[in-house]
């Protein structure tokens, strides 16, 4: 009898052990599913920037789809993107591309790489509608609309971004200058309008996360929140609005008249994003721009990084050697961080200089 006792005592135990790690097995979560939404048009010289750090992105690549369009390139454009594709592409959920490769390198009317005729705005919104509704068709949690001129050097801004729970968020990005993906005012004809507000934050005197009236370039937009329905880049679309013909206005004003708050956060250093060039800018103004970007990443953390797979395509800004015969940097051992910053910011020049210890006053 003992025995029996003893044995049906094993099977409750086991019992009780078999329920422990059932109960554990379903309290764990799947991430939320994710669409990223990336349109590209000339833009070789940032693809190998841009591609290496959504990569290198801490996020589960079984939850994510890729929405990826381009046209109308100058450049290798889409051979940089099918070469990354092939080698990554199958870590994630689904890849749903439109590579053009017959497309012809100009929208009609366009004057330029940075010119914004009508015309492209007609081209560029059917587009962003067509990730948005691919999106909500999918039943994805978030959309995450990303310009690859943006550069994501914080591996975990999506689970980030995500854990805020907000309806539109977009993390606040860094450049050369006093330009970022988000405005702090808003004219009556809905263009953008310098506040007191936007140096604090985007110098992150201030630090948080902020309600603006205009996020860009890199917004998670969260699809599971009902009034998400009424989001829209398209005019047309939108009932009541007597706004320009642009599309990341309209879907500014949409979010406002659906009752959404954007928001930006500055909490953390998030990444970068190139300033737009302006019209009748050449390409080489923009390698000359990415090149003193790579220096601004340089204030913050190590260079940009590139992946070996595209290493190939970096391209530089060729500028004529100074007429100097010789560069000395003095620095103080004990300051080897300010060195490594240095040293890479010669290496990015191009700068042959010799190391000097400085006297140390201690």
């Amino acid at each position: 009898m003992a025995v029996l006792s003893g044995f049906v005592y094993m099977i409750f135990a086991a019992c009780h052990l078999n329920s422990a790690i059932s109960s554990d097995a379903s309290d764990q979560k799947k991430s939320e599913t994710v669409l990223i939404s990336i349109l590209v048009r000339n833009k070789a010289h940032t693809l190998p920037y841009f591609l290496t750090y959504l990569e290198k992105l801490d996020y589960p690549k079984d939850r994510i789809s890729l929405w990826i369009r381009s046209d109308h390139n100058q450049d290798n454009s889409i051979e940089i993107v099918e070469k990354w594709l092939t080698e990554y592409g199958h870590k994630y959920h689904s890849v749903h591309k439109v590579l053009d490769k017959q497309s012809p390198p100009k929208i009609e009317g366009e004057q330029g790489l940075a010119h914004w005729p009508k015309s492209r705005y007609h081209h560029v919104i059917p587009l962003r509608e067509s990730a948005l509704h691919t999106a909500r068709y999918m039943w994805a949690d978030y959309i995450w609309v990303l310009d690859c001129d943006v550069f994501i050097t914080n591996s975990t801004t999506l689970r980030d971004l995500i854990a805020k729970n907000l309806p539109i968020v977009a993390p606040a990005l860094r450049s050369d200058g006093l330009y970022s993906n988000f405005w702090c005012g808003m004219s009556s004809e809905y263009y953008y309008m310098r506040t007191e507000e936007y140096g604090p934050i985007l110098n992150r005197k201030k630090r948080g996360c902020f309600t603006v009236p205009m996020v860009h370039s890199s917004v998670l937009i969260n699809l599971r929140s009902a009034a998400s329905d009424g989001l829209t880049y398209d005019p047309q679309a939108l009932k009541g609005y007597q706004g320009p013909f642009d599309d990341i206005i309209t879907f500014a004003r949409s979010a406002n008249m659906s009752g959404i708050n954007m928001t930006v956060c500055n909490d953390v250093i998030y990444g970068y994003v190139m300033v737009p060039l302006e019209r009748g800018d050449l390409l080489y103004y923009d390698l000359l721009q990415l090149k003193n970007l790579k220096l601004e990443v340089l204030i913050n953390g190590p260079p940009l990084e590139v992946d070996p797979l595209l290493e190939k395509y970096v391209q530089e800004a060729t500028e004529p050697p100074l007429q100097i015969d010789k560069i000395f940097m003095i620095n103080l051992k004990r300051r080897p961080d300010r060195r490594v910053r240095m040293l890479n910011s010669f290496k990015e020049l191009r700068l042959d200089v010799e190391t000097m210890d400085a006297v140390d006053g201690r």
